[in-house]
């Protein structure tokens, strides 16, 4: 009787630690917009990627843009465990949180566990901002930019329908906290950081947003229509506050107290708009052990935590092990640790192997841009890594023309060398694969800025502030728009300051 229990107990053992593991296999669920990569059960797998590609189809619908294909497919990581999501995010306590790169947006994700909030809010704020890149080089203001994110990511969607206007319940505490001034709404400080003043400045830009859209004042005044006019003439370079006066024919004093009336009358109900039917294909396949192993390395790295990509790295067994690609990324994560000699060992392997494919080029052009890099801090010059750079960007652009942080790397050695003609003419190469970036506006912006040619710039440095939700370079791009506008002032447009 007893062996027969623990017969029974050691078959429901098993059954469990299989159904366990199967828990922890991931799988690539792919639609027509976007990519998910998850451990969650397929069931919620799906059902994600279909809010995603229905709250697509009504953001489009809602703002009249076109549907067509964007230049990066959003990519999200949706994780079952806190632990692990951990590893990337620093924190079990958020529900997500988004990166750009220079090869697409990423999004990370958990599923909501503990009372935390549902991570879907950050991907539906962060795929509007996404969206509205995709559609065209606008540069609106950003209240107006992070409002209609809130607005759309606050949205309702049900089986053929969507409610837009609802109030984000992740901002429900800055509400009635009180909202900023409209001075510090339509003009920000961009030096100004912090998670309390960006929810309170998220919260007031949704109000202001709301209350142009669905107020009694808006329908009265026809603010939708000066709306348009409003971030036209934004568009073309003009000042938020002073358009803002001028457009809506109201003083920042008076639209204080319209917005401090308008959340106290509390009427801040959805609209209701209906769907149409969107059909899609979801395809999906099971990863490997390895193509696991090395999708999380990949996106460590994007994070910058080498250590936890060396982690993941080293778990892939000895078949792939052996791959270039492979062999080159790990040179490049022990070279970043200071372990020059396992790395140069590395290298050897190789450099032995006649039949690169683009990622390997790639992770070896970085490999010889961290060596000019060490050499360079060293007051030196290496003639011999910064060809070696260049070379395999050029082998891996050649490869596949849309892997644009191969040029950006070759960029990045021709700076270091001082060669800026050479470095602008790789910028607008990556540029015509996507004018849309962030991180090429941004790099083309400040290197223009730095040649001492604002007018050249200004467009780039725009979209940069408009765009990028870096502090850091938000803040720099703001200091080089202010000297663009010094500089532009004067009839010669020659700079006499410096410029960082």
């Amino acid at each position: 009787m007893k062996s027969r229990v623990y017969c029974l107990i050691s078959f429901l053992l098993l059954s469990v630690l299989t159904v366990s593991a199967y828990a922890r296999d991931w799988r690539e669920y792919k639609s027509t917009n976007f990519t998910v990569y998850s451990d969650v059960s397929s069931k919620k797998a799906e059902a994600l990627l279909r809010e995603l590609e229905k709250f697509r189809s009504a953001s489009l619908m809602v703002t009249g843009m076109e549907d067509r294909p964007e230049n990066s497919r959003l990519r999200v990581y949706h994780f079952n465990k806190s632990r692990e999501f951990e590893k990337f995010s620093g924190k079990r306590s958020i529900a997500g949180f988004y990166i750009n790169t220079i090869d697409g947006p990423l999004i990370f994700s958990q599923e909501n566990k503990r009372g935390i909030l549902n991570g879907q809010a950050i991907m539906f704020h962060e795929y509007v901002h996404h969206l509205m890149r995709e559609r065209g080089s606008m540069r609106y203001p950003r209240w107006y930019s992070e409002g209609f994110a809130e607005l759309l990511a606050s949205a309702t969607i049900d089986k053929d329908s969507i409610t837009i206007g609802n109030v984000p319940e992740w901002r429900a505490y800055s509400l009635e906290e009180g909202t900023l001034k409209a001075r510090e709404i339509l003009q920000p400080n961009y030096n100004r950081k912090g998670w309390k003043h960006a929810n309170q400045y998220y919260a007031s830009a949704w109000l202001l947003l709301h209350y142009l859209f669905f107020s009694e004042d808006a329908r009265k005044n026809a603010y939708h229509e000066k709306t348009k006019n409003y971030l036209a003439d934004i568009n073309n370079g003009g000042d938020p506050l002073d358009l803002f006066t001028q457009h809506y024919d109201i003083r920042e004093e008076d639209l204080d107290i319209a917005l401090t009336r308008y959340l106290k009358e509390r009427r801040l109900s959805g609209y209701k708009v209906n769907l149409t039917k969107n059909v899609f294909k979801i395809e999906k396949r099971k990863l490997n052990h390895n193509e696991k192993s090395l999708l999380l390395a990949k996106r460590a790295v994007d994070l910058e935590r080498y250590d936890q990509a060396l982690s993941y790295l080293n778990k892939v067994k000895k078949d792939a092990a052996k791959l270039p690609g492979v062999i080159a990324l790990k040179a490049n994560l022990l070279m970043h640790n200071q372990q020059e000699a396992a790395a140069q060992a590395l290298l050897q392997e190789v450099s032995e192997i006649s039949d690169l494919n683009h990622t390997a080029a790639t992770n070896l052009s970085v490999y010889h841009l961290y060596s000019l890099h060490d050499t360079l801090e060293s007051r030196q010059w290496d003639e011999g890594s910064y060809t070696k750079t260049v070379h395999y960007a050029d082998m891996a652009i050649a490869l596949n023309p849309a892997s644009l942080s191969a040029y950006q790397y070759k960029w990045m050695a021709q700076q270091y060398k001082g060669e800026s003609v050479a470095a602008l003419k790789t910028m607008m190469a990556a540029y015509q694969k996507n004018p849309n970036s962030i991180e090429i506006n941004s790099a083309i912006g400040f290197h223009l800025a730095k040649l001492k040619k604002p007018k050249l710039a200004k467009p780039f440095l725009e979209r940069t502030l408009a765009w990028s939700h870096n502090h850091k370079v938000r803040s720099r791009a703001k200091k080089l728009l202010d000297w663009v506008a010094k500089e532009t002032s004067t009839d010669s447009g020659v700079s006499s300051g410096q410029v960082s």
